[in-house]
This record gives structure tokens, C-alpha cells and sequence, in this order.
């Protein structure tokens, strides 16, 4: 009997291993998140095109030769048409800050394409929908959870927090220097900042004002699209050469604030500007 006992009792050991472990609630968690962000992401999107597809011709551009043809088309179609000129400037704002929000590259075909419809008094426009796309960025990762990130990229996510607390008496300053440097991986500033202790308003503006020389430049060279054979004849050297001495400026501030914040408290570290980016840097 005592064996019988032993074998049914082996028998639904057995089968109780056999079963299907039950999931992580945490990871199914972090899975229904990206999942709401991706359908979210798809659904604007469709928006964006069912907008796009109602004037004839015009398609999303993939390439210097897409935004020549789109600035062909919406000249012809916004030529004496108020309406048509109300819905590019909607569909060029949506598509904008859509790219913004879900960090998709390729905002500087959409520079070109403003520079050769708008000219250069759209730079406040797009430094307004740069600051505002990457707030919704910052928001729609704060509401999907740090544990995302915490998931998958824990130790950036620990040294950036380091950073970030290192350099809060300076913050708007430390800010403002990563964004106007070229380098900087922007997509990941945006979204790793609400879990890292960055206060939005100090996003939202430093966002705006750090991408002022980039603006200008590409729009620059879309007041010119006609003379551009390819992007490697904007994003050269001198492309480079001009971002970083209209940058001048904003990083004499910044040195200016580093000395004065050493002087009034001896006993914070010496801010190193290259030592401050190069944790953000080595994630590109």
C-alpha cells in the first residue's frame, strides 16, 4: 500500500512538472504596453495616411528624390487653393509630430520639404513641434512604465539616472549642452527622461532650443532642394561645421554657468562637458 501511495504521489509530481509554468506578470505587463504603444503608433499613422491620400499625388517621402517630387505637388496643389493650403500645413504637422513622438527617423526630409515650401520662417514651427513631439514621447513612456526599460536596458538606464543627479544643480545647462550637441541619440534622451528625473518643463524648452541650429541648417538646404543631388551633400562636413559654430553660443552660457555654479559651491566636481555626454554617447 505504502508503495502504491509512493507512485501515485511520483505519478502527480510528474504531472504537475509537466504543466505549463505560468507567465511573469511582469513581463506580460511590459508585452500588453508595447503592444498598446505599437497600436497606437499604427493608428495615427493610418490617420495620417487616409489624410495624405486626399491629395492626388502626394505620398510619404523615403528619399531626397520622394521630397523634390512632394514640394512639385503641393506647390501645383496649394497655388491660389486656401483649403489646400490649410491641409498640408495639417497633414505636414501631424506627420511631424508623429515622427517626434514614436522616435522614426527621417524628419529631415520633412525639413527640406519646409524649407522649400515655407522658407526660413518656419524654424519656430519645427523647433515648437520637435519640443512638443518629444513631450509626448516623455508622456506616453511615463504612462507605459519604467519597467519597460528597466527591462531591457537596466544599466543605461542606472548610469543616465547617475548622470542626471550629478548635474540636477546645473540641469537646465547640462540639458541644453546634450541637446545642441549633434551626436547626442535624442530618441533616447526622450525616453528614458521621465524615469530618470527631468523635469518637463526643462525638457520642453531645452528640447526647443537645442534644435534651433539643426533647423536651421536643413531648412537652409531645402531653400536650395532644387541644387541637392543627394543627402551626402548636406550632411558633409560643413553641414557639421556650421552646427557646431552655431552652437557656440548656447555651450559660452553653459560654460559660463558651469564656472559660476563651481565658484558659489567649492565642493561640487568640476563639470566636464565630454565627460557628461559620453555615457549618452555611447548608446548611438
Amino acid at each position: 500500500m505504502r508503495n502504491l501511495f509512493q507512485r501515485v504521489s511520483t505519478n502527480e509530481s510528474e504531472i504537475e512538472s509537466e504543466k505549463p509554468m505560468p507567465m511573469n506578470p511582469t513581463s506580460t505587463s511590459i508585452l500588453l504596453r508595447i503592444l498598446l504603444i505599437v497600436l497606437v503608433g499604427l493608428g495615427t499613422l493610418i490617420g495620417i495616411l487616409a489624410l495624405v491620400a486626399t491629395i492626388p499625388g502626394l505620398r510619404l517621402p523615403a528619399s531626397l528624390e520622394d521630397a523634390k517630387y512632394i514640394v512639385q505637388v503641393l506647390k501645383e496643389y496649394t497655388q491660389n487653393n486656401e483649403e489646400g493650403q490649410t491641409r498640408t500645413f495639417l497633414i505636414f504637422t501631424l506627420l511631424y509630430l508623429w515622427k517626434q513622438t514614436f522616435c522614426v527617423p527621417g524628419t529631415i526630409l520633412l525639413n527640406l520639404i519646409a524649407g522649400a515650401l515655407y522658407g526660413m520662417t518656419t524654424i519656430p514651427l519645427l523647433c515648437f513641434l520637435t519640443a512638443l513631439g518629444s513631450t509626448l514621447c516623455y508622456y506616453m513612456f511615463y504612462f507605459a512604465g519604467s519597467d519597460i526599460l528597466e527591462h531591457y536596458i537596466p544599466t543605461r538606464l542606472d548610469k543616465l539616472r547617475t548622470q542626471i543627479d550629478e548635474n540636477r544643480p546645473r540641469m537646465f545647462l547640462y540639458l541644453l549642452t546634450i541637446r545642441l550637441f549633434p551626436f547626442a541619440p535624442y530618441w533616447l534622451i526622450n525616453i528614458v527622461s521621465p524615469f530618470v528625473g527631468v523635469p518637463i518643463w526643462s525638457f520642453f524648452i531645452t528640447c526647443m532650443l537645442g534644435i534651433i541650429p539643426y533647423n536651421f541648417v536643413t531648412i537652409e538646404a531645402g531653400e536650395m532642394l532644387s541644387q541637392v543631388e543627394t543627402v551626402s551633400d548636406i550632411l558633409n562636413p560643413w553641414f557639421m561645421v556650421k552646427l557646431l559654430l552655431m552652437s557656440t553660443v548656447p555651450f559660452l552660457f553653459s560654460f559660463i554657468g558651469k564656472r559660476k555654479n563651481k565658484e558659489e559651491d567649492v565642493e561640487n566636481p568640476e563639470w566636464d562637458e565630454e565627460k557628461d555626454v559620453e555615457p549618452l554617447m555611447s548608446e548611438i
